[in-house]
């Protein structure tokens, strides 16, 4: 008797174990974490993104322009964009609670093709803070910077700062990289490249969790 009731309870507790199991998901373009849930920030949107003082003033205007575009396609407010006052202090992305775009003047050798890249720390599956780089970096030889950047399409020459933080601002809502179907999100950017509109793929996955 005992030895069936004991049998019985085990079968229980594990029916209860698996009720209760995180349940995969199908990935919809965003990072999944280790049970194959989305990592999002669900419910907690707007994100309150601030700008580090390195950020030129100059390209204010193209991250509050690529912040609307994500909102736009989503129907909602996604993001609170704090133009001032700016975040002060050393140039380095850290664990401190804010999500901050950086222009860095330092990048690591070995990656010194990489044009920005983003940070995000999460819990289960939810985010909990994500900040953005972007490679300011200096050739010292010539002084100058290795990436060329700028706004209003049509208007410059080298890589078109909102298109970068378009992808990187998909980036911090949790979507990973898609190189199919002309997505904001592909791996690369190229020179000259003026994606600052979603792909009807891109709306899809946005609003899976958004």
């Amino acid at each position: 008797m005992f030895r069936y009731i004991g049998v019985a309870a085990l079968v229980v507790m594990a029916l209860l174990l698996e009720a209760c199991a995180p349940k995969s998901q199908s990935d919809c373009g965003f990072v999944q974490n280790v049970y194959g849930e989305r990592v999002s920030w669900k419910a907690d949107v707007p994100v309150t993104m601030y700008l580090h003082d390195s950020v030129p003033n100059e390209f204010i205007p193209a991250i509050v322009s690529a912040a609307q575009t994500w909102e736009r396609k989503s129907g909602r407010r996604l993001f609170n964009i704090v133009t001032t006052p700016r975040v002060s202090g050393p140039n380095q992305p850290r664990t401190d609670g804010k999500n901050v775009i950086y222009f860095m003047n330092t990048w690591e050798t070995e990656k010194a093709s990489e044009q920005a890249r983003t940070t995000i720390l999460w819990t289960g599956d939810q985010i909990r803070e994500t900040d953005i780089r972007v490679n300011a970096k200096v050739d010292p030889e010539t002084s100058k910077p290795f990436f060329s950047f700028y706004w209003n399409q049509g208007t410059g020459s080298g890589v078109n700062i909102e298109a970068l933080i378009l992808h990187e601002m998909g980036h911090v809502l949790g979507l990973k990289h898609n190189d199919a179907g002309g997505s904001v999100m592909a791996t690369y950017l190229k020179n000259n490249d003026d994606r600052t509109e979603l792909s009807e793929q891109d709306t899809t996955d946005l609003k899976c969790e958004y």
